[in-house]
Parts: structure tokens; sequence; C-alpha cells
């Protein structure tokens, strides 16, 4: 199962790239097992403190940049701090991302926002309120030429949010501004309905900071949020949908 990332790879990631590399020519049968200094000399350079002093920074985690390396070569590594050794040890990492699982967790999260928008807040001191989520939203959607695919998402006016997920090819294709977020995240719901169809797997490895399981083949071309608005007229009547609260003023 071994396999290249289908996203750019981040700079920490980079750094482990050829000890990932090393690791792929090894036989799936036999453990590699590498003292400290046969690591740097893969990677070109030293291994950083927490190396060599915490246990937890050789933990197979895909949220790490140096265990990506390793997971994607099928491998998890058990260190041993007092040798300064580790062992690759063969296993085949696999995230419990199928699609009937997103589905699940997003048909709850929209019927969470339709009990938030039946009851919207009466003051600023709401614990949502707080998190700035009674607030102004954006729904948006973007193509991603690189990877032939189309991505639904919001955020917070005013965020960087749209840039960080979407990367400098990114281009947006539409925009809607919400009174709040749970109104934003329901446009965002019943755009995703329409095209999962389309969804593929996100990479195993993916942290999910990027909205990788908002995403879709960019074959189905979807239709303005304002079609998407129009179609919605029982969640647009309840009482929270038009209503922004903001936080109070430090």
């Amino acid at each position: 199962m071994s396999e290249e990332p289908t996203e750019p790879l981040s700079r920490l990631e980079l750094v482990y790239t050829p000890l990932g590399d090393y690791l792929r020519r090894v036989d799936p049968a036999e453990d590699a097992v590498l003292s400290f200094g046969e690591v740097e000399a893969l990677i070109g350079r030293p291994l950083p403190a927490q190396a060599r002093s915490k246990p937890e920074w050789w933990e197979s985690m895909p949220r790490q940049p140096q265990s990506r390396a390793w997971l994607r070569a099928d491998r998890r590594a058990i260190a041993d701090l007092s040798a300064e050794t580790v062992t690759f040890v063969w296993e085949v990492f696999v995230r419990n991302n199928p699609i009937e699982r997103i589905q699940t967790i997003r048909s709850y999260w929209l019927g969470y926002a339709r009990t938030c928008l039946t009851n919207p807040p009466t003051d600023a001191h709401d614990f949502h309120v707080e998190l700035g989520w009674w607030e102004p939203h954006q729904t948006y959607l973007l193509h991603l030429p690189r990877l032939h695919k189309f991505k639904v998402g919001l955020a917070r006016i005013g965020s960087k949010r749209i840039a960080a997920v979407g990367g400098a090819s990114a281009s947006v294709v539409d925009r809607m501004t919400l009174a709040n977020r749970w109104a934003a995240l329901v446009i965002e719901h019943h755009v995703l309905e329409l095209a999962w169809d389309a969804w593929e797997q996100p990479d195993r490895f993916a942290s999910g900071d990027k909205g990788e399981t908002e995403r879709w083949n960019d074959w189905l071309v979807p239709p303005p949020l304002s079609t998407i608005l129009d179609s919605l007229d029982d969640d647009t009547s309840l009482p929270g949908w038009g209503v922004s609260v903001y936080r109070s003023p430090a």
C-alpha cells in the first residue's frame, strides 16, 4: 500500500522524505533497524533534540511531519532512546474515513446547526457567541485546478481561511455571506449533498485542517450558491437564520 502523496508535502515533511525513500527499499518481511546517526545521514542533518529525549517524537501519528515519512512507507517506528536506535516494523496505516462515516458526521452537524438556528442566543454571553460563531460567515466554493477538484467550505468574515486551504493556484468560484456560522454550515451541507457522487477519498495522511473531506472531482460542477439558498425555505425560516450576535469587546 506504500504510495506517493497526492498533496504537496510540507517543508518539514520534505526533510524526512529520504528516510521514507530508504524504508520503501527494505523488504516488508524485514524490520529496518537504524541508529539515530544513520537516520541523520539519510536526511542530511541532525535530528532535533526531542528525538533523543522524548519517545513521543517517534510515535506514528499522521499529524507529525516526521511520522508521515515512515507511515507512507508502511512502517511504524519503535525507538530505544537509551540505545539511540529506532526499529521500523511493517505496518499499514489506514484511516477510518469512508464516505459513509463522513456523511454521518455531516448529518450530525446539520442537525446541530438547525437546533442552534431554532434557538438563537439572547445575549453576548452565549458560549457560541463568545467563539464568534454567531458573527457573519461566508460559504465559499473553490476550484483547485492542480488537483482537478472543487471544494466547499466556510470561514468567518475577514479570516485568511480561504487562502490557507486553497493555496496559490485555487480560484474562488462563488461565495455567499450569511448572518452566522450555522447558516453558512447549512449551505455547505447542501452543496456536499449534491457532490457525493464525485467525492474522492482524501489522502490517508491528510490532517483535515485544509478541509480535505469537503472536496470532489471537478467533473461535477456545483450550482451557484444562490440556487442552493433558494431551495432552503424550511431552513431560512428558522428564527436564527438572519441573526448576528457579536462578541463583547475584550
